[in-house]
Parts: structure tokens; sequence; C-alpha cells
């Protein structure tokens, strides 16, 4: 079971239910899923030097909503992030955008998801600085998240804040003495302040003022969990296909793991709700869904290596990720490329 056959089996009824309501970058999305390891992105030539077997592959899409493509990255992404990780405490802090301002970002997503990292990073910032502890301007890397584990649209940030910073005025490593960060109230009372504030300045209309604002603070131990967990859903779409249980023609069923009870549940829709329902997840072209700030950015490299230095992190030499080989089906060895194929014109 996998979205590329569900999609097909079920795209005339989305047309028919969802068409009006979907957005260019969806039908985008759509399009990827549906030609990904096609003819649509062409093929690649491969060539066994031990046992001089010949064969081809179809291409990956390569988009980040399509569940098949991107593993790669994922695993790029999450080295990188593992050599940066120091020997303190970590936090996990998640800004929620409550319930009625969800549809205010489904009309405009790239103003909403860019004020939601802007307002989100700045009041940790200005908790940081205001901490007696640390008293520093804290580094963090932030993850976009838009869907609940079953799959609703649920936009919120998640940020892992190591437990110290670097404070500029004195120009000393200040470390947290223990593993509590920030008030998880205090922290959405600002939140609050500052997103309605960016949501005026921005010029969008809203049409309530939530009083119920959600913003979560817990200890993640040494960081590397936390940072697993979320590059899951990072780069390969928002559910994996061994999750997708059944297809009896008009209904998927799809199972998800709720997160309070910790319970594997069962949810069923029909086909082209489904669709609509991943779909609703596509993230607007060339936004970024991940980001570091502070010393944790690609531009703080030195400032990272001094911090590194003074706490005596061993940081060994990163070695280049190799993409997985593709492996010859007669003698099980490692098959060299030695062509490509054009894309099928017709199918793009």
């Amino acid at each position: 079971m996998d979205i590329a056959t569900i999609a097909s089996n079920y795209l005339t009824r989305f047309k028919t239910q969802h068409g009006t309501n979907t957005s260019q970058n969806q039908w985008s999305a759509l399009n990827a899923i549906l030609g990904c390891r096609t003819k649509q992105y062409g093929q690649i030539y491969l060539s066994c030097k031990d046992c001089s077997s010949l064969t081809s592959r179809y291409q990956s899409c390569g988009h980040r909503a399509c569940n098949q493509c991107q593993n790669h990255c994922a695993t790029q992404w999450l080295a990188r992030q593992t050599s940066k990780l120091l020997p303190v405490e970590y936090f996990m802090v998640t800004f929620t955008l409550p319930f009625e301002l969800r549809e205010l970002a489904k009309q405009n997503q790239k103003v909403m998801y860019s004020l939601l990292f802007q307002c989100a990073t700045s009041t940790i910032k200005e908790f940081g600085l205001n901490n007696k502890d640390l008293s520093s301007e804290p580094a963090m890397t932030a993850i976009l998240h838009t869907h609940t584990r079953k799959l609703d649209y649920h936009p919120h940030i998640h940020l892992i804040v190591p437990g110290g910073g670097i404070n500029k005025k004195r120009n000393e490593w200040r470390k947290l003495k223990n593993k509590y960060l920030f008030n998880g109230y205090a922290l959405a009372t600002v939140f609050r302040g500052k997103l309605l504030a960016a949501i005026k300045h921005a010029h969008l209309k809203s049409t309530s003022s939530p009083k119920k604002w959600v913003v979560q603070c817990v200890h993640v131990g040494r960081g590397l969990p936390a940072l697993k967990y979320l590059s899951r859903y990072l780069y390969r779409g928002v559910i994996s296909n061994k999750n997708i249980l059944s297809d009896d023609g008009t209904f998927v069923t799809f199972q998800y793991k709720e997160s309070s009870s910790g319970l594997t549940k069962q949810r069923r829709l029909r086909g082209e709700d489904f669709l609509a329902l991943l779909l609703q997840h596509t993230l607007p072209k060339g936004f970024r869904r991940a980001r570091d700030f502070g010393f944790l950015h690609g531009n703080a490299n030195r400032t990272l290596k001094l911090v590194q230095l003074l706490l005596r992190v061993f940081v060994p030499i990163q070695q280049k990720i190799e993409r997985p080989k593709f492996m010859c089906k007669n003698c099980f060895c490692a098959m060299t490329i030695i062509g490509f194929g054009r894309p099928n014109p017709a199918l793009e």
C-alpha cells in the first residue's frame, strides 16, 4: 500500500471533490507523487562490473511531499545536527498556533509560517537574555510541523534549545544549573502578544483573538532523541507507507499513535478526502521547514567551534555520507551509473 497508488486510484474523485480548493503548490506535489519512479522523471542506466549485467531504474521525484524520496537528505540533516551537540541539557519548546487562527494560516501560509518562526524564536531569545542563569541569547534549531499524528491541520514550531549560551557582554559561556528552562505559561503569554502584533502589522485580518495559547517546554536529555524524532517528518512527507493499512476502493484506513495515551489507533477516510488531508500539509514553494539560530547557524561555525573547544567536545572529522548504492540482483554487488534517460515530456 503506497500513496502513489492511492493517488492514482482516487485522482478523478479528488478533482471532482477538492479540485477547486487545491493550490498550485498542492497540484505540483500531487503530480510529483504520481510520477515518482516512473518515466516522468527519466531513468538511470546501471552496469555491474562483477557480472556485466545491465539494468535501469526510474528516478525519484525528489519532492519533499513524497514519502518515497529524500531519505538521504534527512540522514544528512541529522548528521549535521548531531555534530553540533554539546554536553549540556537540552529542551524542546513547542509553540502551537491556536485553533481560531488556523484558517488564517491556511489561507496565508507563507506569511503566517514566517511569523510563527519569527515570534517563537524571538520569545526564546527574550527569555534567555532575561534569565538570571543564562543571561545570554540561546541558540536553537527550529522545525515547522503542520500536522497532528492523525494528520489534521495543526501548525506548530518545535525548538530544540541547548541549556547554555554566550554572554556577549562578559564574553563568557553560561550554563543552566538544572533541568528546567522556562515556564510554559509565561512563554505563551509573551508569544501571544508578539504573534497578534505581527499579524496586525502584516495587515492580516483575524476574526477572533483566541484566549487559550499553548507552549510546552520539556527536558529532552542530551538532545539526540529529540532530533531523531523531528527528522522523521522533515523531508519525507507526513505519513509512512507502512502506516497505511488498507484501501477497499472507497475508503483508506491508516494507523497513528495517539500522543496522549501512546495507543495505536486507526482513522478511516474516503480516498479523495485522504489525499486532501495529505496535500493540505504541502509547504509553500521554497519555504524552509528547518532553521538554525544563534551559534548553531551555518554562518556561526567559528563561534560554535570556540564553544566546543571551551566545553572540551571531541568533534570527529565528519565523513561524507554517500547515497545508498544500487545493488545487482544477480550477484548483489554495487552497480555503477553509466547514463541517464531523459524524462518523458508527455507526463510532465
